[in-house]
């Protein structure tokens, strides 16, 4: 029972780190000046990439529960 809400908050972030890259890269879209421009290279994309592995974990962790894998 005390796993379930760890795999939400999991998700919860993933999704929220997610979000961040996807404001960051409209402002890169919108308005591209030197300063966004390096936030996006050196912030967003490592953003993008621990969303994604902790996404794939969640997953994983979710089809573990379930007896699935």
């Amino acid at each position: 029972m005390n796993d379930s809400p760890r795999r939400l908050r999991i998700l919860r972030t993933a999704i929220v780190l997610t979000l961040v890259f996807n404001v960051i890269a409209l402002l890169v879209l919108v308005r591209v000046t030197p300063v966004i421009f390096t936030v996006f290279m050196f912030l967003a994309q490592p953003l993008f990439g621990a969303a994604l592995v902790l996404l794939f974990g969640a997953v994983l962790a979710e089809l573990r529960a379930r007896q699935i894998l």
